[in-house]
């Protein structure tokens, strides 16, 4: 009984050898890739689309109806994130989601729409050439940045390139400070956009300081993006953006303001946010730290408790006396 005792322990020993790393290395890597499409476990999810809703106010606000600037304007978002399963297949872990944002007053009137196509890499966030990527239907050509929408996992203290959708480019963003979200730790990067020129807006004359009629004016945009991100899993648990969108006159300097505003998660989302984060990051560190230690150690303790007794029960066995089974002649 001891012997057999040994057996089992020896082999469950060497099953738990054999998970640690398996836990670590093969398994960990599978569970690290952004979810194709959303369920209760996301921060905000609603018939597999992903809500994140925001808030904020625009101290200036251009109202095309009556050429006029609207001051102290409450700002109300919506973004919705839904996967695309028959395209996130393939190599690099490729993941495609299909983003639509919206923007309105408090009284419901709408101040922006767009939309987004974005395929990347569901481990790193690397964007992906690939699938039909685009913002309002025009082509993405820069691919250098990371989804938007979301970091890689396992990110460092170190600038990334972030896409914006404005641009329709990557800029840099920077690693600010290490801080504490609802009880979340979060690193948190800054990426500053200064003013530049995006394409033309007709207006009349009047508006940028001409006499003619009309006048193709160029626009100008500028932000100042921040987000709070989970570094373990990249979730965004915050973020917030100071944007300001001018029209310019022959002079070069800002004639009409289109809109300066602040707008950011709101403090369900970020609470929403946070709690989601906080339970990827338990799930990913017991897969890849938890059970692999355990299974070292406790594969290790089995392992040679199990050795002992098929060892020590050898020797305990009981040996017959020598010249037991020896044959002796009959004496003549």
């Amino acid at each position: 009984m001891r012997r057999a005792i040994g057996y089992v322990l020896v082999g469950l020993g060497a099953f738990l050898l054999v998970l640690a790393p398996l836990a670590r290395w093969y398994v960990t890597p599978k569970v690290s890739v952004a979810p194709i499409g959303c369920d209760t476990t996301s921060a905000i999810c609603k018939d597999r689309v992903n809500l994140s809703p925001s808030s904020g106010l625009a101290t200036t606000l251009f109202d095309p109806a009556t050429l006029t600037e609207r001051t102290n304007v409450a700002l109300v978002g919506q973004e919705r994130v839904r996967a695309d399963v028959a395209a996130s297949t393939g190599a690099d872990n490729r993941t495609v989601w299909d983003e639509s944002q919206t923007v309105s007053d408090s009284s419901g009137t709408l101040v922006t729409a767009d939309t987004m196509r974005i395929p990347f890499n569901g481990n790193t966030s690397q964007m992906i050439n690939c699938c039909n990527a685009n913002t309002d239907g025009k082509p993405i050509t820069d691919f250098t940045g990371i989804n938007p929408l979301k970091f890689g996992f396992g990110i460092e203290q170190k600038p990334y390139k972030y896409f914006d959708r404005t641009l329709n480019a990557a800029t840099s963003m920077d690693f600010k400070d290490v801080e504490t979200i609802d009880g979340v730790q979060v690193y948190k990067f800054v990426q500053v956009i200064p003013p530049t020129q995006i394409g033309t807006l007709e207006v009349p004359g009047s508006l940028v300081g001409t006499s003619a009629p009309s006048v193709q004016a160029p626009e100008f945009y500028a932000n100042i993006r921040t987000v709070w991100v989970e570094p373990t899993t990249g979730v965004i648990v915050k973020g917030t953006e100071q944007q300001k969108q001018t029209l310019r006159g022959a002079d070069g300097s800002d004639k009409v303001t289109l809109i300066d505003a602040t707008i950011g998660f709101t403090p369900e989302n970020v609470r929403l946010s946070a709690k989601a984060a906080s339970d990827g990051k338990s799930q990913i560190d017991l897969i890849s730290t938890v059970i692999p230690l355990v299974g070292l150690v406790l594969g290790l303790v089995l392992l040679g408790l199990g050795l002992f007794l098929v060892l020590g029960a050898r020797r305990d066995s009981p040996r017959p006396p020598a010249g037991a089974h020896a044959v002796h002649e009959p004496v003549a």
